[in-house]
């Protein structure tokens, strides 16, 4: 897959490639207006040709140092003789030396500028494999830094992450050349211009546009050819032969002023740039509690180091949601990790210190909402509303205290419980997948779904956890038989053996929860999964309190677990 400005460009050249079939038409047509008109226009694009192959165009581009353009003539640079597929080093041997060493950097290209250039790119072929990337794409290593992508196989691209978390295509690759299609390399600009501009480069592209009707080719005229200069950076020379011509040139393609384009640099390091920003509901402590709208432009709050001075609103006044605000984060685990009180996007952007209160409605501070993009708060904006009770208990001591809690949420203890279990590295339990420490959250809105999902996680991160062989070996070596039995079915047998006081031992909240999964998600839209979520409302009144009590009962089996096999 690649992008569609990409998919579009090379659509463009193979468009222009092809010879018209009537005679007035072709006269016309390999004067080449098509090809350098896409030139102009790609010049003012988004996505610019750095490297194309067609049936009758070819375009290389590489970054030559401002100074070097300076000192050297247009007219040299129509001298060019080069392409991609160079080495960018080799082994030589001679000079009056008597041992080989590594030559670096000789590039001959045709002219004391073009010479100096550097290579963005370099189409390689691996000798003697067979395989489809026989022949590939090659990034030059210190733009491939600076710009911070990576190659994805499965988008054909050099990508990296945009403020929003998501995905985005910055060199687009489409090599080897398809069969009767184009090659094409593209970069985006707005990164592309921002290294040629702090290097103090410009973007020279050399093109050649050969167009004749091939099997009629006789040879060109006696002659010079002509030398056009179509505008201060964009000049070639062009043969007319009969129903054949040439197009061979140079554009010249220079970026921004280096202190401007720095300066936007510098901006997003340091939280300079100007950001659009987003008016909120809020509960303002400073002003008797009142409900006021307040924005997230930092000029509109204060802090309590400056508050003497002013008279404006905290800045860690909170604003209170719909608890479906999270739902956008806890359906996307790709993308988003939802923790206990934190929110993260990839590399994108995190929101600290969210909670929920004891009327269920999420809240988080000013300070932090105004750390997300705009986009995002946009998002959190939908599902403000005026605040129905005040932060959580946790919050406030976390947040205004400075202390740590000593109360927790149940789930948090069966966190503890597996991370040591990790720890210890015990035979009879794994962690399967990392993430899942971060998946099985409570469900806080009246969601079914979210709470069946979250009953699964919870699932998935405990049951699926325990090693069936060793729970067997533990039950060979006490003697207790066994036939096919699942799990939570051994576990019960080995607790029993270890225990034969009192009974059978079950272990409730295990079982509690494997049901509901096997029921509400295993089997959608039955009716004893719709029976077993109307009972746990009617039984606790939410899906967040009864998911509380069901973390309770699994956290006392885990413990028990944990007393009988040891440590």
């Amino acid at each position: 897959m690649t992008s569609y400005e990409h998919g579009k460009i090379a659509k463009t050249i193979l468009e222009i490639d092809t010879p018209p079939e009537d005679s007035t038409a072709f006269g016309h047509w390999i004067r080449a207006e098509a090809h350098l008109d896409l030139l102009e226009r790609n010049a003012k694009s988004s996505e610019r040709i750095i490297y194309a192959s067609g049936p009758y165009t070819f375009i290389h581009s590489i970054a030559v140092p401002f100074d070097a353009l300076a000192a050297d003539t247009p007219e040299s640079l129509l001298g060019w003789n080069d392409n991609p597929f160079t080495s960018i080093a080799s082994y030589v041997s001679g000079g009056g030396r008597e041992t080989l060493r590594v030559e670096r950097g000789d590039r001959a290209r045709g002219s004391p500028a073009l010479n100096a250039g550097t290579d963005l790119l370099f189409v390689r072929e691996f000798e003697g494999w067979s395989g489809p990337d026989r022949v590939y794409a090659e990034l030059n290593q210190e733009y491939a830094h600076l710009a911070d992508i990576h190659w994805r196989s499965e988008r054909n691209a050099y990508c990296r992450y945009d403020r929003n978390g998501d995905l985005v295509d910055i060199v687009s690759v489409t090599i080897p050349k398809p069969v009767n299609g184009v090659a094409l390399v593209s970069f985006s600009w707005p990164e592309l211009e921002e290294y040629l501009s702090i290097a103090r480069m410009a973007l020279v592209r050399m093109f050649d546009f050969t167009l004749l009707r091939y099997g009629q080719f006789s040879g060109w005229d006696e002659g010079p050819d002509d030398v056009v200069r179509r505008s201060d950076d964009l000049i070639y020379r062009q043969k007319i032969s009969g129903n054949s011509a040439y197009t061979r040139g140079v554009q010249i393609i220079r970026p921004r002023d280096a202190r401007k384009v720095g300066g936007e640099i510098s901006g997003r390091w340091s939280g300079g740039v100007k950001h659009e920003h987003v008016t909120f509901t809020v509960q303002d402590w400073r002003h008797e509690c009142q409900i006021a709208d307040i924005s997230t432009d930092p000029a509109s709050t204060t802090n309590y180091f400056e508050a003497e001075n002013n008279d404006l609103p905290y800045e860690m006044s909170p604003a209170f949601f719909r608890p479906e605000v999270l739902s956008k984060y806890k359906t996307d685990r790709e993308k988003y990790t939802v923790g206990d009180r934190d929110i993260s996007c990839r590399a994108a952007w995190t929101l600290r210190a969210y909670d929920v209160n004891e009327a269920g409605q999420v809240f988080a501070y000013l300070v932090y909402l105004r750390a997300l993009p705009y986009e995002e708060q946009l998002h959190w904006k939908s599902f403000n509303q005026p605040p129905r009770a005040g932060i959580s208990e946790r919050a406030f001591i976390n947040d205004f205290k400075g202390e740590f809690v000593h109360f927790q949420h149940p789930r948090s203890e069966i966190l503890s419980i597996l991370q040591r279990w990790r720890a210890l590295e015990i035979s009879w339990w794994k962690l399967r997948d990392e993430g899942l420490l971060n998946r099985a959250n409570p469900p806080i809105s009246s969601s079914k779904d979210e709470w069946a999902d979250a009953i699964m996680d919870l699932t998935q991160l405990v049951v699926e956890g325990f090693e069936t062989k060793a729970l067997r070996a533990i039950l060979k070596k006490l003697g207790v038989p066994y036939t096919d039995e699942k799990t939570i079915a051994l576990l019960e047998k080995i607790v029993s053996a270890k225990n034969p006081v009192g009974g059978p031992v079950q272990l409730e909240g295990l079982r509690t929860a494997q049901h509901i999964r096997s029921k509400v998600k295993g089997h959608a839209g039955s009716t004893e999964g719709l029976s077993l979520a109307r009972n746990a409302l009617a039984g606790y009144g939410t899906y967040a309190d009864h998911f509380k009590h069901l973390c309770s009962l699994i956290a006392s089996d885990l413990e028990q677990i944990e007393v009988t096999l040891g440590r």
